[in-house]
């Protein structure tokens, strides 16, 4: 009898040591550096959470920056950028106070998006992530979004416009680099639709992409603009650089330049 009391206390232990060390495994998530803010839906102190019709997502609260590990941390050149996606340490990071990484190709950008296992955004999701961003048509100054050179450095630091934050807390949606999204459109369709030519946008679909547009300003959808290249494959950015004006903003895209295209205006953001 003896001995059977002792197997049964012996396996009480085990169970109750067991629970208490997932416990505090479970308590560790949510302190330290890997923090998950529980009341950030688990999407981590370095993204957002958006509501969205399809269901939440999480985004990256700044654009995208090559992380401590890189080799480039401010790549200037798509060799720079090559080196950082092969290193095995290098990963994008959401911070503020960083350079924005350009120089990097649609499939680059999604290449490195999934090595910190991540995603590039879809159309639809980045358009939902940037809604109540200020879009302001005139008269900008250093705390609003960058669109006509009006912060200190081209591209300027993340989160530096202190306004420019969207309904969902992400920063630097309008301007200072156009950022890249996910899908491509061919012959001036996308996904089976033909897209209307270059001009100031008049109406949008429920899938975030233009239906109409004209040779003058909309002020209801804050002077933005479509860039469309009609012949060949071209990759979707949205939101402007910090030189489009007022024709940049939370409606406006870029669709001129094959996916593989790098360049100094064009950065990305990651979604999960």
């Amino acid at each position: 009898m003896s001995k059977l009391i002792g197997k049964k206390e012996i396996i009480v232990v085990t169970l109750a040591v067991a629970l208490t060390t997932l416990g505090i495994k479970a308590a560790d998530q949510f302190s330290g550096d890997n923090a998950i803010d529980k009341k950030n839906n688990g999407c981590g102190v370095d993204m957002v959470y958006v509501v969205a019709p399809g269901g939440g997502f999480c985004i990256d609260k700044y654009e995208v920056s090559a992380g401590e590990d890189c080799p480039y941390i401010e790549p200037s050149s798509q060799s720079d950028t090559r080196f950082n996606v092969n290193e095995k340490k290098c990963e994008p990071v959401s911070k503020i106070g960083k350079i924005p990484w350009r120089f990097i190709s649609q499939d680059q950008a999604a290449l490195a998006c999934a090595k910190a296992g991540k995603r590039l955004p879809t159309n639809e999701e980045w358009f939902a992530a940037a809604l109540g961003t200020p879009d302001l048509l005139s008269d900008w100054n250093t705390d609003d979004c960058q669109v006509d050179d009006n912060w200190l450095d081209q591209p300027g630091k993340t989160g530096f416009g202190i306004n420019c934050v969207s309904a969902a807390g992400a920063f630097d949606m309008i301007g200072n680099v156009w950022e890249w999204v996910r899908g491509t459109v061919s012959d001036g369709e996308y996904e089976g639709r033909e897209l209307p030519s270059s001009g100031y946008i008049k109406g949008m679909d429920t899938g975030a992409m233009p239906v109409k547009t004209e040779d003058d300003p909309d002020p209801n959808y804050y002077n933005d603009h479509l860039w469309l290249t009609e012949k060949g494959v071209r990759g979707v950015a949205r939101g402007g650089y910090w030189g489009n004006k007022g024709k940049a903003g939370q409606y406006s895209l870029y669709v001129v330049v094959e996916p593989s295209y790098t360049g100094k205006g064009i950065g990305f953001r990651c979604a999960k």
